[in-house]
């Protein structure tokens, strides 16, 4: 991650998850994906009988907390990896960004980058 860092630049790199009905759920847990019985294991989300993928146990959070805390981003970086950059990649221009005329979809971290709050058109979704 630090050589595609130096090599890409903040502006160049998209922080992306397939994540799962798993995401964020503790090693051992089981979860149901289309019908199927699904576990999460050493951060992956697998089918139960261990045979394939079931996508991963990875929130967009931890992708951001990785960042900062292992590869050194600054913080403001690796939200933008996140939020702008990927919403420029697909042509969406009222996301990614605080701005007059944007959605106003944000989320308000804690100092230890744990998710507090969470807004969706400028409303309250969720809260810790």
């Amino acid at each position: 991650m630090k050589m595609l860092y130096h090599a890409k630049g903040p502006g160049g790199i998209c922080l992306v998850t397939d994540a799962s009905a798993g995401a964020g759920l503790p090693n051992g847990s089981h979860f149901s994906l289309f019908g199927k019985d699904c576990i999460v294991e050493d951060g992956v989300c697998l089918l139960a009988d261990r045979s394939a993928l079931a996508g991963s146990a990875s929130r967009m959070i931890d992708l951001v907390r990785t960042m900062v805390m292992k590869v050194n981003v600054p913080l403001h970086e690796a939200v933008m990896m996140a939020t702008e950059n990927p919403a420029r990649a697909i042509g969406l221009e009222t996301k990614g960004r605080l701005e007059v005329g944007a959605d106003a979809d944000l989320v308000v971290l804690s100092p230890e980058l744990e998710l507090v709050r969470t807004l969706a058109g400028g409303e309250e979704i969720w809260s810790q």
